[in-house]
């Protein structure tokens, strides 16, 4: 059982290791940055969700609503991304995903694990990765 402490630290007691960083980003338009919006849900208590993205041109990924993002590339692996979503009390994890053009193709969207908001194991085959352009 993992110990009742903030969830980003008991994600990382799951053996997770999470480089963070982000940049700003702004929809440019076709000729420019665009946005993927992506929601994870399925689950009536979701609190939390490891994600591992495959896609090329990413430049950032943002929390909507009260979601937390974190992420990092995979090293030695181009173009692939594991994101960390923490939400403190919702049940659907909303988030976008910043691209370098909207002309790229749909992200490969895996969710890896997944905690409800008491910290507990979900598990990631109930879950359902929706995205829009």
């Amino acid at each position: 059982m993992i110990p009742r402490r903030p969830r980003a630290r008991a994600l990382v007691g799951l053996g997770l290791l999470i480089g963070t960083s982000g940049l700003a980003a702004c929809d440019l338009g076709p000729d420019g940055w665009s946005t993927i919006e992506g929601t994870i849900s399925g689950h009536p208590a979701l609190g939390a969700a490891v994600l591992d993205v495959t896609m090329r041109g990413v430049i950032s990924f943002e929390g909507r609503g009260s979601t937390q993002v974190y992420f990092s590339p995979l090293a030695g692996t181009p173009n692939r991304w594991r994101v960390v979503l923490i939400s403190p009390d919702i049940s659907e994890l909303p988030f976008a995903i910043q691209v370098e053009s909207p002309l790229l193709e749909v992200p490969a969207v895996t969710v890896v694990e997944a905690a409800n908001i008491g910290d507990l194991p979900v598990d990631p085959s109930e879950l359902e990765v929706a995205l829009e352009r």
